[in-house]
Parts: structure tokens; C-alpha cells; sequence
């Protein structure tokens, strides 16, 4: 049986003909933006590698493809731009053709990837080259290791911490030089920057839980209920990752706090408050409607560019009194699909790429904002010296990552968000809304093991 037939779950065979069909039109597509330079590589006596990367707000030859390029005279990369809404379908479509490129860029959990047999292992490489692995953060090293085996390198993240607002504060009587320490801090700083009109329309909000930005809904995409479960040192998945527990006392705890603090409100008019709020100059936190945030370091540059005369501050995540800070962050990687024809090529570029010196010139480089996934750049001078990047860096020591059930990754999170929001709205109590989301994703988390088992018995030949 060939590997690339295990790629999809042996559950959905109902649907081998969509996916065929799917497959065959990745395929058009593949032909239609493929990069015909590639097909011959120039007779030069170089190593002709390519590199597959995400179109983000930039368009342009990375900056890492270039330097490489100049200093030294051995392999070229091709970088190839890929669109946004076609990576994986492209990146997958190039592995099945037996055809893939050398090295891509991807932000998806690399267990959706490297348990499919879909990406090269890099111990070996790691071993013989005597790559540090250390260097980067502890959080990102594990997102991109599966059953003990890296598959990846982690480039860029996003780290997270406490915005507040000095001026709200000082105007609800508040010190703007001491913001909340603890989640109950936060509360009852909330209660003082609460403004409503006779009607009780919500003009303006101290916190929502959760929430960072607009179109999200009541409970945002930042749950603070997780944050606390973290900090309370839950553990959703047992050490063989066959169990998950989601109807954790950890993590009810925090879904508690939520539910008592959303007592302080009432619901629809806090959904018709987040309603009104925008994105850009109209984000609630730049217009003065929300005075605290959990807001990732990207939200600096916002600020600088659509309100720079802001008095604003930014500090480490709450927690309860005695827990540590926690914060969350995934990770942006470069792996190398199976299949490829320049393993030692590409590996060499990609031990260039997350170097200290590169990423850190990689930012100077760049207009956007990014965050290196190697911690003796996020801690060099010229990078945490900047304004209040400090606490960002700081809180990456505490980070988790959000892939806490590879195999079920995206229905976790799902089950997760529904049952935190019937439990606020009191449909549920918490237990039986996480008891419920819990067995929905056993049920899954069941069926994906035993599809990896049977992929990795039929695959012991690939290492």
C-alpha cells in the first residue's frame, strides 16, 4: 500500500470519491502555479533547492532566501510565494506527486503533517550536524515534536501579555502606575472602569474576557478560562496522548471565574457592545471603549501607527494569587515534506534561518512585526531593548502551546469554545458542558490513534 493512501482517515471512506476529486483538482491547480524554473535547474554545478513560503503582508524574496544566497556559492533557493487560501492544498498536492518542494513554511500543528508521514524527521539530521536545539523556546520546541521526534524548526511567534490604558484608569480613580496582578485585581478594576448610560447601553468596558479584537463574539479567541486552567497546571492529555480530559477541576475553575465575572453584565448588552467595536483606528482598546487586553506584541505597532500619542502600559498576564503567569504561543516552522530531493541542501538553509544574527536581521529587514522562535535573538539588546518588548519577551518563558491534542487539534478547540460558551450562558453547568465536549472528543481522539497505529504499522519502511 502506498504511504500517500494513508494520508486521509480511514473513517471517511464514504468520501474517497470528494476527495479524489479534490486531489485532482489540487493537482490542475498545482500545474497551473507551478513554478516552471524549477523543472531544469541551471547546469552551474550548484544545489538548486526550493523553498515554498506563505504570502503574508510582504511579497517580496524573503529576506533570509537572499542573504543566503550572497554568502555563499554552493546551493541556491528558490523561493516561490504561496497564496493564503491555497497552502496546504498546494504544499500536499506537490508531496503526492512525489514532486515536493525541499523546504516550506507552514503555521498549522505539525502532528496534522508528521503523523501522516507527510514531513521528514530531523533527528538524524539534527545528530549529525550537532544542532542546539535549545535555542529556542521550550513551548515552540515540543509544538513541533511528535512521538519524541522533531519535524520541524520553529521560525517566528506571536507572544502575548496585559494591555491597560492609563488614562481610563486614572480616570476611574485607579493608579495607572499599578495595574491588576491577579484575576480578581482585574475584576474589580472592571467594575471601576464600567460605564453605562441610563439605559444600561455599555459605553465602556474595563474587560471581557477572552476577547481581543472584533467579530469574535462573547468569548474572543484568547480564552481567559485556559490561561487559568494553565496556570492551575491542567493537563488535557495523558502521556500516551490515548486520553484527553477536558472536565478538569483545573480548568472548570477558570470557566467558573468567567461565568461569575460575565454576573457583573448583562449578556446582550455586552454582545451589542462588541458589536460596535472595529478593527484598525476603531479597534475598542485605540478608541477607549475597553481599558484591558490580552493582546499579542503585533498590537504595538497598531497602536503606533493609528494612535501613537496613547498613554498606554503593558504588563505581565494575571493569575490567582500564588500561580505563575501564563501565556500562549504557537509557532510559525519550516519543515522538509517527504520526497524531497535535497535533504542536506535544505537543511543546511534552514539551520541558516532561525540563527540568531539572521532572525534578528530578518526583523530590521521587515515593516511588519515579527517575534523569534530563538530565544538568544528575542533576548539580544537590539531587539529586547525596544519599548516594552521586555514583557513580551518574558512572558514566552511561561508559554503553552495551543496544540494541547495534536491529532484532534481543531475539534478540540471547537468542543472547547462551545462548552465554555453554553456553560456562561447557563445552559450548562460547567462539568456537564466539558464532560459532554470531553467524550465528543475521546470519540475522535479514539478513532485518530487507531488510524496512526494501522499508518505507522504500514509505514515502518519510512523512517
Amino acid at each position: 500500500m502506498a504511504w500517500w493512501n494513508t494520508f486521509f482517515d480511514a473513517d471517511h471512506r464514504t468520501t474517497i470519491r470528494g476527495v479524489v476529486y479534490g486531489i485532482l483538482g489540487a493537482a490542475i491547480l498545482l500545474l497551473l502555479f507551478w513554478d516552471l524554473t524549477d523543472r531544469k535547474p541551471p547546469e552551474d554545478d550548484k544545489t538548486h533547492i526550493r523553498y515554498w513560503h506563505i504570502v503574508g503582508s510582504e511579497n517580496d524574496v524573503p529576506y533570509t532566501v537572499r542573504k543566503f544566497n550572497q554568502i555563499q556559492d554552493s546551493i541556491v533557493v528558490h523561493a516561490t510565494p504561496i497564496p493564503w487560501q491555497e497552502h496546504e492544498k498546494k504544499i500536499l498536492t506537490a508531496v503526492l506527486s512525489g514532486n515536493p518542494p525541499d523546504v516550506v513554511s507552514q503555521f498549522v500543528p505539525v502532528v496534522r503533517w508528521a503523523s501522516r508521514k507527510a514531513l521528514l524527521p530531523l533527528d538524524d539530521l539534527i545528530a549529525a550536524s550537532a544542532f542546539d536545539t535549545t535555542i529556542f523556546f521550550p513551548a515552540l520546541w515540543n509544538e513541533v515534536t511528535w512521538q519524541g521526534r522533531p519535524y520541524a524548526l520553529p521560525v517566528n511567534t506571536a507572544s502575548y501579555a496585559f494591555f491597560y490604558n492609563k488614562d481610563l484608569f486614572e480616570e476611574a480613580g485607579l493608579d495607572p502606575e499599578n495595574p491588576p496582578r491577579t484575576w480578581n485585581d482585574v475584576r474589580q478594576y472592571a467594575r471601576q472602569l464600567l460605564e453605562v448610560d441610563a439605559d444600561g447601553k455599555i459605553l465602556q468596558a474595563g474587560f471581557l474576557p477572552g476577547f481581543s479584537g472584533s467579530h469574535q463574539g462573547l468569548l474572543g479567541n484568547m480564552s481567559i478560562a485556559a490561561l487559568i486552567a494553565w496556570q492551575k497546571g491542567v493537563d488535557y492529555l495523558s502521556g500516551d496522548g490515548a486520553t484527553v480530559t477536558m472536565n478538569a477541576p483545573e480548568l472548570i475553575e477558570g470557566v467558573q471565574w468567567t461565568i461569575d465575572y460575565y454576573k457583573d453584565y448583562d449578556l446582550a448588552e455586552v454582545q451589542a457592545f462588541i458589536g460596535g467595536l472595529g478593527t484598525g483606528d476603531q479597534h475598542g482598546f485605540v478608541t477607549n471603549k475597553l481599558a484591558m487586553l490580552v493582546l499579542d506584541m503585533s498590537f504595538l505597532d497598531l497602536i503606533s501607527q493609528y494612535r501613537p500619542e496613547m498613554n498606554f502600559g503593558v504588563t505581565e498576564i494575571p493569575s490567582f494569587e500564588g500561580d505563575p503567569t501564563v501565556s500562549m504561543a504557537g509557532s510559525w516552522w519550516l519543515g522538509m515534506p517527504r520526497g524531497v530531493q535535497h535533504p542536506e541542501a535544505a537543511w543546511a538553509f534552514m539551520q541558516f534561518y532561525v540563527q540568531k544574527d539572521i532572525q534578528l536581521e530578518e526583523i530590521a529587514s521587515r515593516d511588519d512585526p515579527l517575534f523569534p522562535a530563538n530565544i538568544h535573538a528575542a533576548y539580544d539588546s537590539s531587539f529586547i531593548s525596544k519599548p516594552l518588548v521586555d514583557v513580551f519577551v518574558r512572558q514566552m518563558e511561561f508559554a503553552h502551546s495551543p496544540t494541547v491534542v495534536p491529532l484532534v487539534h481543531g475539534l478540540f478547540w471547537r468542543e472547547f469554545y462551545g462548552a465554555l460558551e453554553r456553560s456562561v450562558r447557563g445552559e450548562q453547568s460547567p462539568e456537564d458542558a466539558f464532560q459532554q465536549a470531553e467524550a465528543t472528543v475521546q470519540s475522535a481522539l479514539d478513532r485518530a490513534v487507531s488510524y496512526d497505529r494501522y499508518v505507522q504499522s504500514r509505514m515502518k519502511d519510512l523512517n
